[in-house]
């Protein structure tokens, strides 16, 4: 499930305060443009992660309409299918999952 941008500006909020109370980060420009950027990063992550689940999915039905010689259709798991496909689809793009 895809967290809400509430959510996703909440996790880049305290990323920047851990950061900086631990001085790990010293930041040069507002805070405020940090966050920001934390946030925009983690949203396409999320876009990419979705849209790999989504090719994924395609492609797992698509395998499993074609079927396997000497495999039946009803002894598929579609979704064991899919997570095989996008774990395929993400190492292939260098996306970590």
């Amino acid at each position: 499930m895809r967290p809400s941008p509430a959510q996703v500006q909440r996790v880049a909020e305290a990323l920047v305060e851990r950061l900086v109370k631990a001085k790990q980060l010293e930041p040069s420009v507002p805070e405020e443009k940090i966050r920001a950027r934390f946030t925009a990063i983690l949203t396409q992550n999320f876009d990419e992660e979705a849209e790999i689940e989504r090719q994924a999915m395609v492609e797992a039905e698509r395998l499993v309409r074609q079927g396997a010689p000497g495999v039946r259709r009803d002894e598929v798991d579609l979704r064991r299918v899919e997570q095989l496909v996008k774990q395929r689809i993400a190492k292939a793009k260098g996306f970590a999952l």
